[in-house]
């Protein structure tokens, strides 16, 4: 029999788990003499005495040699391929979400029967199929072991491992091993590739959140690049929600004046916030309730069921005080609140809520939303001064109306809705009577006057009567346009766009501005106005018929006031 001395010099040259085993397969091989067998199935000590009698000292402290080598090259082996899973982990296809192949490795590696995936939302334990692998026999989990995953900690169990992933943050996702048995023990060496595993797994999945938000936030300045201010704000809503963990439903305020109004939501009844505002003392003092100075530096606030319940109380609707909870709050189980702020200026405030959850909200969560914050408040304020700019140019500096510029792109809008939805299309025009003799005589800050008068009368009457005029059993396509739109074209020529609205619905517009103009003078003398209205002819694509015949038809009225 080969002295077994050499024998285990032999074998502790080897560095690869495999090499052991094949040396040790033939030694045993080769010396047939040696009382010991192979493991049948390569689980436990690897080496075992071939008989029950008790071994001489040298061949007890032998087979302790060896299987002591052994289990330290399982180790390393399982580290080894922890740690190339680690990095399979990370080069996945992010758009292809499944891990069958990363799980089924994990699997063979700590010898299961199979893997869960498991996601925490709405304060449950939810299974993820596209991470199982195997055939695992998943438990009936409690509102304990959420707790268990909230805090980071791997739970061993005799019949799986219930194994968190979280690095820097709380974990939000978890795997269940399931060991197929119900008296599995977890060495200490497993135990610890575990908690390895799980929190290099956590750091790879907090870095993915951290390149979707990029992405997001690249993808958001894409969406709001060279669009209308007021279509900014339900993406940025929404990019927020898709980004915040924890969030299922939220709200975007904006502040108008002395007041916030509600500019955004997701899942919320509209009707029940169209008309809501609230005082921006009683949304910085009761509803966020951390103080001025944190309200001003953008710190965000997380309260949950209680809190809400008590600092949530009170709205203005209809600008009546409501001193009772919005049902929509009512049913809030956690809320983030992130002022927005811009050069130390509170223009607008972020609710992220959960419906479900009373912890949904962690470290985690709360960094994510004061991040976003901040970058909404850029972006917002960008298209901001881009609305201003879009404005500016499209504005009469005096009257403060639209321009003619602002007159041929709104022309050109409503012709195409109205051949879209056969709607009827007006236009009414006008100028001043004897304007000339009211510069000549008074000069031109007083005939200035005069134009700005008629401005603020046509913008009054219109908008008092926006829909008045319009035929009856006409219903304007929901969120389309259709709005009266009062311009002034230069000079003292006057356009107002009647959406929605026939030739006989353009007279009685007419009238009705004949008649508030009445009661206006300038330096004591009446200011009357020449008003030519037509309508949308078949035929009309580009409207030039409406605007000849209109200009027309104010011709004929100066004509026949002489």
């Amino acid at each position: 029999m080969t002295p077994l001395f050499h024998l285990s010099a032999s074998l502790s040259e080897c560095v690869s788990l495999g090499a052991f085993r094949d040396r040790l397969r033939a030694m045993l091989a080769d010396d047939p003499a040696l009382p010991f067998t192979l493991s049948p199935d390569g689980s436990g000590p690897i080496l075992r005495p071939t008989g029950a009698a008790e071994l001489p000292a040298d061949q007890a402290v032998f087979l302790q040699l060896v299987n002591n080598l052994h289990a330290r090259l399982v180790t390393l082996d399982r580290q080894a391929r922890v740690n190339g899973l680690a990095e399979q982990f990370a080069r996945r296809d992010e758009e292809n979400p499944s891990l069958s192949t990363f799980a089924e490795e994990l699997c063979r590696i700590f010898e299961v029967r199979g893997l869960a995936g498991l996601g925490v939302a709405g304060g449950a334990l939810r299974r993820v199929p596209h991470w199982d692998a195997g055939k695992p026999v998943v438990p009936a989990f409690t509102p304990e072991d959420v707790a268990v995953i909230r805090a980071g900690e791997v739970s061993f169990r005799p019949d799986g491992v219930l194994l968190p992933l979280g690095g820097k943050y709380r974990p939000r996702a978890a795997f269940w091993l399931d060991a197929g048995t119900s008296d599995r023990a977890w060495p200490d060496a497993d135990r610890a590739l575990l908690r390895q595993l799980g929190h290099q797994l956590g750091l790879e999945v907090e870095r993915l959140q951290a390149v979707r938000y990029t992405r997001s936030l690249q993808v958001l300045h894409a969406e709001l690049l060279g669009g209308e201010l007021e279509d900014a704000y339900q993406p940025l809503l929404e990019r927020a929600l898709a980004t915040i963990p924890g969030a299922e439903c939220g709200s975007l305020l904006i502040r108008e004046g002395g007041v916030f109004r509600y500019a955004a939501s997701v899942t919320f009844d509209e009707t029940e916030l169209s008309e809501v505002t609230f005082p921006v003392g009683h949304t910085r003092d009761q509803w966020y309730g951390l103080g001025e100075e944190a309200w001003h530096r953008g710190v965000p606030r997380v309260q949950s069921r209680g809190l809400l319940a008590a600092h949530g109380t009170g709205y203005d609707l209809h600008g009546e005080r409501v001193n009772a909870p919005l049902p929509s709050v009512a049913g809030i189980q956690a809320n983030i609140g992130v002022p927005i702020l811009y050069q130390g200026e509170v223009y607008a405030f972020l609710n992220v809520d959960s419906m479900t959850d009373p912890e949904a909200f962690d470290r985690e969560s709360i960094d994510l939303a004061q991040s976003f914050a901040r970058q909404a408040a850029l972006l917002l304020h960008e298209a901001r001064m881009r609305a201003q700019v879009h404005a500016a140019a499209r504005t009469d500096v005096l009257t403060g109306l639209q321009n003619r510029r602002a007159f041929t792109e709104s022309l050109t809008r409503e012709l195409a809705r109205a051949r879209r939805h056969a709607l009827p299309l007006s236009l009414l025009v006008a100028d001043i009577r004897a304007f000339k003799a009211v510069n000549d005589t008074h000069g031109h800050l007083v005939g200035d006057q005069a134009l700005m008068q008629v401005g603020e009368v046509l913008l009054r009457e219109l908008r008092v009567s926006d829909v008045v005029f319009r035929p009856a059993g006409r219903d304007a396509p929901a969120g389309q346009g259709g709005a009266l739109e009062v311009f002034r074209w230069g000079g003292d020529e006057f356009a107002v766009l009647l959406p929605e609205t026939d030739l006989a619905g353009a007279r009685v517009v007419r009238e009705r501005l004949r008649a508030a103009m009445r009661g206006t003078d300038v330096a004591g003398q009446p200011i009357e106005l020449n008003v030519g209205v037509a309508a949308l002819r078949d035929g009309d694509v580009t409207g030039e018929v409406m605007l000849r015949e209109a200009d027309d038809a104010m011709y004929r009225d100066k004509q026949g006031s002489r």
